[in-house]
């Protein structure tokens, strides 16, 4: 009989534990991404990122899908593979990024606040373009970051991300920085 009773209590608990998280979760802001594509200058690039959390392991434990696109501009080294005597030239060459990434995140509620971590892996996609030059790579991605979110009015918050992105675009190791910032929604 008292396990019995322990049994409807645990499972009382759990079930509000779990009321209080949301079911879907959704963010959307500005992204600055600061990466090396080649030897040389690092690229400031703006752009935007979005994710959704969505399936709950835990109360504490979520699975995150994390999308961004960023853009700017990046001296780029062209060789000269056709040209039988040429100097090779670094020109500017505009930048577009694409990254989808998908992983596990953990977070906790504080008041106000929630503090949160994750570690993501997917892909991203480079293309590189200047006139009379045009390049793309698309090649595996590991992430890992966190950030928190202010609760701000009713089932928005406000969020402050920052992520480490590691990546071998155009068979060149690359350490980009990621923050970013938006609203959240919370279903």
């Amino acid at each position: 009989m008292k396990r019995a009773l322990m049994l409807m209590v645990m499972v009382g608990i759990s079930g509000l534990a779990a009321a209080q998280n949301p079911k879907l979760t959704i963010f959307a802001g500005y992204s600055y991404g600061n990466t090396n594509y080649a030897p040389g200058p690092r690229s400031n690039l703006h752009g935007w990122e979005a994710s959704v959390e969505g399936f709950r392991f835990r109360p504490w434990l979520t699975l995150v899908a994390d999308g961004s696109a960023n853009y700017g501009w990046n001296s780029f080294p062209i060789s000269c593979v056709t040209v039988p005597v040429c100097t090779p030239a670094i020109p500017n060459v505009r930048a577009k990024e694409y990254t989808l990434l998908g992983g596990p995140q953990i977070s906790i509620h504080r008041g106000n606040l929630r503090p949160f971590v994750h570690v993501l892996g997917g892909a991203t996609r480079v293309n590189l373009a200047t006139p009379g030059f045009f390049d793309s790579s698309t090649k595996w991605t590991v992430a890992g970051g966190g950030g928190v979110d202010y609760k701000w009015r009713g089932p928005f918050s406000i969020r402050v991300q920052a992520d480490y992105l590691r990546t071998n675009l155009f068979n060149l190791t690359q350490n980009m920085l990621r923050a970013s910032t938006g609203l959240v929604l919370r279903f």
